[in-house]
């Protein structure tokens, strides 16, 4: 018996409630991490204790638990309609994370033609995801602003722009290539692990955002997005945010170089919370007439 979308009483929105408990407890550990056990150069674990392991454990519930809430839920938004309403709050998150892109991509483009440091040379000898990354990171910007305008007049513009809703994904999928390809120990990997995360759930969430927005989605597209949106915007946040901490109290030597805060990073999470918010929203305001129309017999 299929149990998709068969509890009434939960609600989709809990995960998000979740996930500020998940990050309270997860940030100071990985904040205590960058300070004590993690090396400044290479980003690894130079030693393994207890907070590794609790803070994996905390991770993998980050992961789960959203995807069993968020399936288990009669009241999921529909995939069929993409939201169309002013908001304000998405449209900033939006062109905020627009101008993260763009941040992104110029970094890019000075790795490739500019920085002579080791980590800018071996990236150059895989210079085609580099390209990858900053040609399409140049084409996400440009939909996700377009998309960002759409909510400052409450119009649905940005679904005419099919093949654009597409690059903000081939953009991650450059980005996860780079991670990859760098010579690393999975043993005691630590930042480019979370980073690994937190951009494969942005793939997933960025394909069903191109499918719902672009009128292609299945009736599980907005879970999927969901799904993986909660658990990008918890890596996300556990990646940058104990940076960011480490460099207000004056401790920013500790961050390794090639794990730098990422602001495009921040601002997708911010993005990614406010297009969920968003769509209950909207859904709610429809009557909820299609809050039921996912929840169809297969």
């Amino acid at each position: 018996m299929k149990i998709r979308g068969r509890f009434q009483g939960v609600n989709p929105i809990i995960p998000l409630y979740l996930l500020v408990g998940f990050l309270a407890v997860a940030i100071p550990l990985r904040t205590y991490q960058l300070l004590f056990i993690t090396e400044s150069d290479t980003g690894f674990y130079k030693s393994v204790n207890w907070t590794v392991y609790a803070l994996y454990l905390l991770s993998a519930f980050a992961v789960v638990v959203p995807y069993v809430v968020v399936n288990l839920a009669k009241s999921v938004p529909s995939s069929k309609n993409p939201p169309s309403r002013k908001n304000k709050f998405l449209a900033v998150t939006s062109l905020l994370f627009g101008l993260g892109i763009i941040l992104d991509v110029i970094s890019t483009f000075a790795r490739i033609f500019l920085d002579r440091s080791a980590v800018a040379f071996a990236e150059r000898e895989n210079i085609l995801p580099l390209l990858i990354e900053a040609v399409f990171g140049l084409f996400s910007a440009i939909y996700i602003i377009i998309f960002g305008i759409s909510f400052l007049d409450g119009k649905t513009t940005y679904s005419q722009y099919k093949f654009l809703a597409l690059s903000p994904l081939a953009w991650s999928i450059g980005r996860v290539i780079i991670r990859f390809l760098t010579r690393i120990s999975y043993v005691n990997i630590a930042d480019l692990l979370f980073e690994l995360l937190a951009i494969a759930f942005m793939m997933i969430f960025f394909l069903a955002l191109a499918r719902i927005s672009s009128g292609l989605a299945n009736k599980t597209s907005m879970r999927s997005l969901f799904a993986s949106g909660f658990a990008s915007v918890f890596f996300c946040l556990l990646a940058n945010i104990p940076r960011f901490i480490v460099t207000i109290i004056g401790s920013g030597n500790v961050i390794p170089d090639a794990y730098p805060i990422s602001l495009c990073d921040l601002f997708f999470a911010f993005f990614a919370v406010a297009y969920i918010v968003n769509a209950m929203v909207y859904a709610k305001e429809n009557d909820c007439k299609e809050l039921e129309a996912d929840n169809i017999k297969e």
